[in-house]
C-alpha cells in the first residue's frame, strides 16, 4: 500500500481495504495502523471500507522535526479523505486517535458521517487531580526517565492494566507479548514520541465539545482507570456532547479492540450499520 505525500505536508502511509460505508481507524499515542491488521482490518473489511494509516511520527509516515499538533494530525486525515475522494467518512479514534477525531469533526465536520471516541478524553479541562493543567504530566516524565523508552513501552503493554485486565494478563502472557511485539514493529521512535505526547497534553477540546454535530459514540472499558482515568474522561465527553451515545465495556481496560475483538468489532458494525449514509 502506499505512502502518499498530503497537502499537509507529510508523506502519510496507509492501507485501504474492503467496500462499503468508509471507516477510517486512528490509533493512540505512538502506534501505528498496523494494530488494526490482527482482529479489525479481517473482520471488518467483509462489509465495510476499513482504512488504516501511520499517523505523523509514527511507522512508516514522516517524523518531521518541530512542533506536532493534534490539529495539523486531523489535517493529515482531511487531507487524505481528500486524496482517497471520499467526501466523508466514519471516523474512530482510539485514546490519542480520539483527540484527533475531535479536531476533525470540529474543523472539519462536513468530512465526519458519525464519530466514535474510544477510550479517549478532551484535554486538560477533562481531568482531575494533578492530569487538570496543560503539559506532560509528572508521572510519564518521571517513568519515561526511570525506564527508558523502550523499557517503558513494553512496561506499559506486558506488565501494567493499562491495555489488558490483570486476569487477561494472567491467563494470556503470550497473547500480551504478541501485542508488544505487534506495537513495537511500527511504533514512534524517541523523538516523534516525545513530540506526539507534547501534542496529545497541550490539545484542548473540552469547551467545544458542545459544537460536535454528527453522531457519536463514546465508549470506555469500566477498568480503565489507570494514569488518567478514562472513565472519568469519557463521562465528561458524553454529558457535554449533544445527544452523544455512552457504553461501557464491562471488564475492559484501554485495550478493548485487542483484548475483547469479537465484541467490539460487533458493536463497531452496528454503529454503523446504524449510521451509514441514507440513514438519516
Amino acid at each position: 500500500m502506499p505512502t502518499q505525500k498530503l497537502a499537509s505536508g507529510i508523506d502519510l502511509y496507509y492501507e485501504t481495504h474492503g467496500e462499503g460505508e468508509p471507516v477510517v481507524f486512528i490509533p493512540g499515542t505512538g502506534f501505528s495502523g498496523n494494530v488494526w491488521e490482527p482482529f479489525q482490518l479481517p473482520a471488518l473489511s467483509k462489509t465495510v471500507q476499513v482504512i488504516i494509516l501511520d499517523p505523523r511520527g509514527c511507522g512508516r509516515s514522516s517524523a518531521p522535526t518541530g512542533v506536532y499538533s493534534i490539529e495539523q494530525m486531523a489535517c493529515d486525515v482531511a487531507a487524505l479523505l481528500d486524496h482517497l475522494g471520499l467526501p466523508s467518512a466514519h471516523i474512530i479514534g482510539h485514546s490519542m486517535g480520539g483527540r484527533i477525531a475531535q479536531a476533525l469533526a470540529l474543523s472539519f465536520p462536513q468530512r465526519v458521517r458519525s464519530l466514535i471516541l474510544a477510550a479517549s478524553g478532551s484535554g486538560p479541562a477533562g481531568r482531575s487531580g494533578q492530569d487538570c493543567v496543560p503539559g506532560l504530566p509528572f508521572y510519564l516524565v518521571s517513568e519515561l526517565v526511570e525506564m527508558g523508552f523502550e523499557e517503558f513501552v513494553r512496561h506499559e503493554c506486558c506488565q501494567t492494566t493499562t491495555y489488558f485486565t490483570t486476569d487477561y494478563l494472567q491467563q494470556h502472557p503470550d497473547k500480551v507479548r504478541s501485542f508488544y511485539e505487534m506495537v513495537w514493529k511500527h511504533h514512534a521512535k524517541w523523538h516523534p514520541y516525545l513530540r506526539l505526547c507534547m501534542a496529545r497534553h497541550m490539545w484542548e477540546g473540552t469547551h467545544r465539545l458542545a459544537d460536535i454535530s454528527m453522531p457519536t459514540l463514546v465508549v470506555v472499558g469500566d477498568a480503565d482507570l489507570i494514569g488518567s482515568n478514562h472513565v472519568t474522561q469519557s463521562e465528561v465527553m458524553a454529558k457535554r456532547i449533544p445527544n452523544a451515545e455512552h457504553r461501557y465495556l464491562a471488564g475492559q481496560s484501554h485495550g478493548f479492540f485487542w483484548q475483547a475483538p469479537e465484541e467490539t468489532n460487533a458493536w463497531i458494525l452496528d454503529w454503523i450499520s446504524r449510521h451509514k449514509t441514507g440513514n438519516d
